[in-house]
């Protein structure tokens, strides 16, 4: 068994934890970063090699869900975020190798209540019939946008942001997020957008991490033991998606993201 485990009930766990992010993340395309680090960092004494595993496994899930959704996705809205991304997640791996676990917990912990917090807000502030009429406009215009554009320094801003967060927590969704909201996507159209973001983000935090000393042989292992029940996940989620309104299930990944990140911010450990 992998190092990274100390015992057989910890791989347990983690594969259990691995198969609910995988879930997450090809269902409605995003949250598995935030709910696979939370819990794992209960469950494991470290942070960089959760981070790094985690990293290997969602991009499994970014290939195979853009295999057949890729031309869904509007890699246009990236341009000025990938760049930005690029440093950003340079920097965020420089401060993952050396920074002081127990406080990166904490700071997780905060990160994450405040990302829960804001997506429940959105989705509760948001009218129903609001969000129904807005859903059968996008079933019509599949690969269309609102046409809305940002300037380029706020794209800038959001990728840096973004990328730090992505190569310090592997979590770098929320402000990329907030952004493409903004595009009125349809929900299909949005998740193969930000998978190719994250698709993109893996790419550039291979390299940072193998730099750094992160991506190990040990941490590639770990990510083959816990790749079944990963996939299993990312089929259950991608069936998932084609039935279950996006709205109440990502309100529900709010509140339990808000859960986590209270625990995580005290400081609670296995």
């Amino acid at each position: 068994m992998p190092e990274l485990f100390p015992d057989l009930y910890s791989f347990i766990a983690c594969a259990l934890i691995m198969a609910g992010a995988m879930f997450l993340y090809a269902a409605v395309g995003f949250g598995a970063g935030m709910f696979s680090v939370a819990l794992l960092a209960m469950v494991l004494p470290g942070l960089t090699g959760t981070v790094t595993v985690l990293m290997l496994l969602t991009f499994v899930a970014e290939v195979w869900v853009l295999a057949h959704d890729w031309r869904r996705g509007h890699v246009g809205l990236l341009v000025g975020l990938v760049p930005a991304m690029a440093v950003g997640s340079w920097l965020g791996t420089q401060i993952l190798a050396g920074g002081d676990v127990a406080l990166l917990k904490r700071l997780l912990g905060l990160f994450v209540l405040a990302a829960g917090t804001w997506f429940l807000f959105e989705h509760v502030r948001k009218p129903r019939h609001a969000a129904k009429t807005s859903g059968d406009a996008d079933s019509n215009k599949d690969r269309n946008h609102s046409g809305r554009t940002h300037p380029l320094w706020l794209s800038l801003a959001i990728g840096l942001v973004s990328g730090v967060l992505g190569g310090l927590f592997g979590t770098g969704g929320p402000p990329v997020i907030i952004l493409l909201r903004s595009y009125k996507l349809d929900k299909s159209a949005f998740r193969a957008t930000i998978l190719w973001y994250f698709f993109l983000m893996s790419l550039f935090r291979s390299g940072a991490y193998l730099q750094a000393g992160l991506l190990t042989f040990d941490v590639v292992m770990a990510g083959l033991w816990l790749l079944p029940t990963s996939i299993g996940g990312i089929l259950i989620g991608m069936a998932v998606h084609r039935r279950v309104s996006e709205r109440q299930f990502a309100a529900a990944v709010s509140v339990l993201l808000i859960i986590l990140g209270v625990l995580l911010a005290a400081g609670l450990k296995r």
